[in-house]
């Protein structure tokens, strides 16, 4: 596949670059307070222990959540910088795991490997991810779970912080003296340097019914969108969205039309039943 629909490994490392890779259950940020909220989700839907693969792996925050609970955790990714920050933040906190450079279209696995074979904002990078789902359904256990969380470029509650995130990065460089920086930074917000296609939830229900994968549900989860700020504003957002948490896992856990809609994005999963 061509590298424009995944981005390039310097596309990456870029997006990266200066965000917070660090590992911590404290969630005194909103980046950390949106991981913990989605692993405590996926806690209710995983089994106890087992074997996991992670695709598309990034720092493994997820995997390396549950490789602390035991779990025999994989993580996979195709930027070997990326993959190289996951396994320094399972070193840190002294757990084990195995480090894969891999490409989600050919995962270097055999057949009926994983209990759970999970992928976080991946599946949107590919302009037809089916060979991707395809992959991870070959190599989950008969029984097994696939799962993956994705954001595909279309209207939601992000929408609206995207216009906030504009005009914040925007306003930032103009007070700097550097307007032309600010509106290529702005600009991002709504032409991002890499691919995302604009799936709906219906259509990746197909694919994963296609792929052979049963018991398949379907929610949309975060109701609010992720802000650009300053550490002390960060903190700040982070404090009130605590304040709001019950109402926040109900959005999540409901399987509503809203949310589908309002979502930040979508969390599909299902078994492998043959």
């Amino acid at each position: 596949m061509d590298k424009h629909f995944q981005g390039s490994q310097e596309v990456w490392e870029e997006v990266f670059t200066n965000r917070d890779l660090s590992y911590s259950e404290d969630a005194q940020t909103q980046g950390k307070l949106f991981e913990i909220v989605k692993v405590r989700f996926l806690r209710s839907i995983f089994p106890k222990y087992g074997k996991m693969l992670e695709v598309g792996c990034g720092t493994a925050f997820v995997s390396l959540y549950f490789a602390k609970r035991g779990f025999v955790a994989y993580c996979l990714d195709s930027n070997r910088k990326i993959l190289e920050t996951a396994e320094e933040n399972f070193k840190n906190e002294k757990t084990r795991g195995k480090f894969v450079l891999g490409d989600a279209e050919k995962l270097p696995f055999k057949n009926n490997e994983f209990d759970v074979v999970t992928s976080f904002g991946l599946l949107e990078h590919f302009a037809d991810p089916k060979k991707a789902i395809s992959e991870m359904v070959r190599v989950t256990k008969k029984g097994g779970l696939v799962f993956a969380d994705i954001v595909p470029s279309r209207f939601s509650v992000q929408t609206f912080g995207n216009m906030f995130n504009f005009v914040a990065s925007l306003g930032y460089w103009i007070f700097r003296g550097n307007w032309e920086k600010g509106w290529e930074k702005a600009k991002r917000n709504f032409q991002p340097l890499y691919f995302e296609n604009s799936l709906s939830w219906a259509d990746y229900k197909k694919i994963f019914q296609l792929v052979g994968l049963k018991q398949i549900q379907v929610r949309g989860n975060r109701p609010f969108p992720r802000l650009t700020l300053p550490q002390t504003a960060d903190a700040l957002y982070a404090k009130l969205l605590k304040k709001v948490l019950p109402a926040w896992n109900n959005f999540d856990q409901a399987d509503s039309k809203f949310a589908h809609f309002w979502g930040a994005g979508y969390w599909l999963w299902g078994r492998k039943m043959v």
